[in-house]
């Protein structure tokens, strides 16, 4: 007679389907929490690694700002982590700076902070007290020149205002800032002069002698595309004009 050892392994079933699943998923999980870990640690250390502290930063696209003013006011972030540096500190660090429109950062390992800056462009300037000031279209004061500097101001879209009623009233010396910030930098650059007496009798003198009787505000958009369309114009009626009155942009008058 045979017996069975009582040694006999027990008969073994397969696993269910199911519970394979869930126990792969598990640690699947369990992989994929481990990588995410691995992850933030890298992540962290880079964040606040010594060896990622900016000792480099390079400024471009500025123009009107000198590279010496907007080193010194970027002083403050040598030294900090490079990746916690972003645009709104250094949006910060240069708001005092009216010619500074926009700053696009963008770090470069190991160590430098490249920051990129667009600027206001200036519309108007001013020659008052041995100086010449650049406005943008806001009426804020974006470089001072001294005289004795005044060929770096050529080459700049910068119509000067000079009447004293410009220059004394706040709201009018506004309005004519207001009107050649609509202008194209094309329009601007065949401007010599803008004035007005009031905010609503701005008017643009044009290196030519023409005087472009411009108005109040209102409508400047439909205006600046009507000057641009006489600037481009041959007709006589256009060129041999003394004074052209686009006040009502529907209707241009013309004065000999």
């Amino acid at each position: 007679m045979t017996h069975r050892s009582d040694q006999e392994d027990p008969l073994s079933f397969p696993e269910p389907e199911a519970v394979g699943r869930r126990r792969r998923r598990r640690r699947g999980l369990l992989l994929i929490l481990a990588g995410l870990l691995v992850l933030i640690g890298i992540v962290a250390t880079l964040h606040f690694s010594p060896l990622l502290t900016i000792r480099t930063v390079t400024v471009e696209r500025n123009d009107l700002l000198s590279d010496e003013r907007a080193q010194e006011l970027l002083e403050p972030v040598y030294g900090q982590p490079l990746p916690q540096v972003g645009n709104r500190e250094i949006e910060e660090l240069l708001a005092e700076e009216d010619v500074v429109d926009e700053v696009i950062v963008q770090g470069q390992l190991p160590d430098t902070l490249q920051v990129e800056i667009l600027e206001h462009p200036p519309v108007a300037e001013v020659r008052q007290d041995g100086e010449i000031r650049f406005f943008n279209e806001h009426g804020d004061v974006i470089r001072t020149f001294d005289e004795g500097e005044s060929d770096e101001t050529e080459g700049y879209a910068t119509p000067e205002i000079s009447s004293d009623a410009a220059l004394d009233s706040g709201s009018v010396f506004g309005a004519i800032v207001s009107v050649l910030g609509e202008l194209p930098v094309s329009a601007r650059e065949a401007m010599e002069s803008a004035t007005a007496e009031s905010i609503d009798s701005v008017q643009l003198i044009l290196e030519d002698g023409r005087t472009i009787v411009w108005g109040s505000e209102e409508r400047s958009a439909e205006k600046a595309a009507v000057l641009e369309a006489i600037l481009a114009s041959e007709a006589p009626e256009f060129t041999e004009v003394e004074t052209i009155d686009i006040s009502t942009p529907d209707t241009p008058i013309t004065q000999d």
